[in-house]
C-alpha cells in the first residue's frame, strides 16, 4: 500500500502535463472524456484510491480534503485520496498566485520548512503544523498561467 500513494502522485503529475493542454482536434475532445473516465476507473480499480480526473479542469477536492489546507480558486484537473493521504493539481489564473497560495500557509499557522527554487517559474514548498505536511509545488505556464500540485500527508510523531 505503501508504494501506491507515490504511483499516484507520479501519476497525477503525468495526466496533469498531458490534460491541461488545449485540444484542437474534435477527435481528441470527443475521446477526452473516455479517456479521463477510464483512467479514473483503473486507478480506483486497481489501488482503491478515489481519484477525479478532468483535463476540462471540472475536478473537486476530495470530499475528506482537510478544511485546515488553504487552497487557491482555479480549475482542479486531478485530485486524489488514499489512506489520509491527499493530492490535487490546481490550474491557477497567474504566477502571482504561487506566492499568494504560499503567503496563505502561514497565514493560516503553518512552518515552512523547506523551499527549493526549480528555476524558470518553478519552485516547490513544503510546510507543517502540527496535523499536516503539505508540499505545494507552482510552476508558470507559457501562456502565463500557473499550475500546482498540492502533496497534503498527515504529520507521523
Amino acid at each position: 500500500m505503501r508504494r501506491t500513494v507515490p504511483a499516484v502522485a507520479a501519476l497525477g503529475v503525468g495526466l496533469a502535463l498531458t490534460l491541461t493542454g488545449c485540444f484542437g482536434n474534435p477527435l481528441e475532445q470527443l475521446t477526452e472524456g473516455i479517456v479521463e473516465g477510464g483512467v479514473e476507473q483503473i486507478i480506483e480499480d486497481q489501488t482503491g484510491v478515489d481519484v477525479d480526473v478532468d483535463g476540462s479542469g471540472g475536478a473537486s477536492l476530495p470530499a475528506d480534503w482537510p478544511a485546515e489546507v488553504p487552497t487557491p480558486d482555479g480549475d482542479i484537473v486531478l485530485s486524489s485520496s488514499a489512506g489520509g493521504v491527499f493530492s490535487v493539481i490546481i490550474n491557477v489564473a497567474s504566477y502571482d498566485e504561487v506566492q499568494r497560495a504560499f503567503d496563505e500557509m502561514l497565514l493560516a499557522g503553518y512552518a515552512e520548512i523547506s523551499t527549493l527554487d526549480l528555476g524558470e517559474g518553478a519552485i516547490t514548498r513544503i510546510y507543517e503544523n502540527t496535523t499536516w505536511n503539505v508540499g505545494i509545488l507552482g510552476a508558470q505556464n507559457d501562456d502565463g498561467t500557473a499550475t500546482m500540485q498540492y502533496t497534503v500527508t498527515p504529520v507521523t510523531q
